[in-house]
């Protein structure tokens, strides 16, 4: 090799270490970004988890839901942003008394986390520490598939799944729509579903004249097609309780029957209540 060839190599060697570097900094300054703008994990911000009944046909309470909420300045409550971003192990920790604060009775308890949450390592952890914890109530693990337009990591999706469900797991499908897209984009999971939940305002109409694409009868269909159980969410009145009673959906969850309430109620709160 000659030293201009040397001298070559040299100066290539030197800016692809250059380029390397960049790339590392570049790197670790996502993560960092990733890290601090994780808001969820910030322990400054007051987190709760408040809980929802569930009934059957007869208003006999058949669970409970757990809904995340965060305390806002005014001191109300609010559905907080980036759910996937919360770490189960801090999930355990809010959990921690809102478990004391349950009936012992053996209802379905059920729990929503996020798609990146039940891909994590710690999930199979998380079910079987939930479920020590609840006992004699059964678990139920809800997903909501949202916005999600394509699902990665799908074998172990399934994977964390069936194996918790040999725990005595129930998995529940969250929030179901009225769009072919919305059956599509979960058709893969139906074979590993207890449970699907519908919500009246993904199908109420305003217009007669809208088409939908799937309606509650549908969802009906599809339920009893793979033995699943369909639960109806967001019945607000009689009306709507009268539609589950005409498509014989026993269990059912809304305003109706109770709003989500705070089981772990500070001083303060109570005299604010009070007052």
């Amino acid at each position: 090799m000659s030293f201009a060839e040397f001298e070559l190599t040299l100066i290539w060697l030197v800016i692809a270490t250059i380029i390397l570097f960049g790339i590392t900094i570049a790197i670790f300054y996502w993560n960092s970004r990733k890290t601090n703008n994780n808001y969820l994990e910030n322990k400054d911000f007051h987190l709760r988890y408040f809980i929802q009944r569930q009934v059957d046909y007869r208003d006999k309470t058949v669970g409970y839901e757990c809904l995340l909420r965060q305390q806002q300045a005014d001191d109300s409550w609010t559905l907080p942003k980036k759910l996937d971003s919360l770490p189960l192990q801090r999930v355990i920790f809010l959990l921690e008394e809102t478990f004391k604060a349950l009936p012992t009775e053996p209802y379905v308890l059920s729990i929503n986390l996020e798609y990146n949450q039940i891909i994590s390592p710690d999930f199979q952890y998380f079910v079987r520490w939930a479920i020590s914890k609840i006992e004699p109530m059964e678990l139920s693990i809800e997903f909501s598939p949202g916005n999600i337009k394509k699902f990665h990591k799908k074998h172990l999706f399934e994977k964390r799944i069936r194996e918790a469900r040999k725990y005595n797991m129930q998995f529940s499908i969250d929030n179901v729509g009225s769009e072919m897209s919305n059956l599509k984009a979960i058709e893969w999971m139906l074979p590993f579903v207890d449970n699907i939940k519908c919500s009246m305002k993904s199908f109420r109409k305003d217009d007669p004249n809208i088409w939908l694409d799937l309606n509650l009868q549908s969802w009906n269909r599809i339920s009893k097609e793979y033995d699943i159980n369909l639960i109806l969410m967001g019945i607000e009145n009689e009306k709507d309780e009268a539609l589950a009673e005409q498509l014989n959906i026993p269990t059912r969850q809304g305003y109706l029957f109770g709003h989500p309430v705070n089981p772990i109620k500070s001083k303060q709160e109570e005299e604010n209540e009070k007052g």
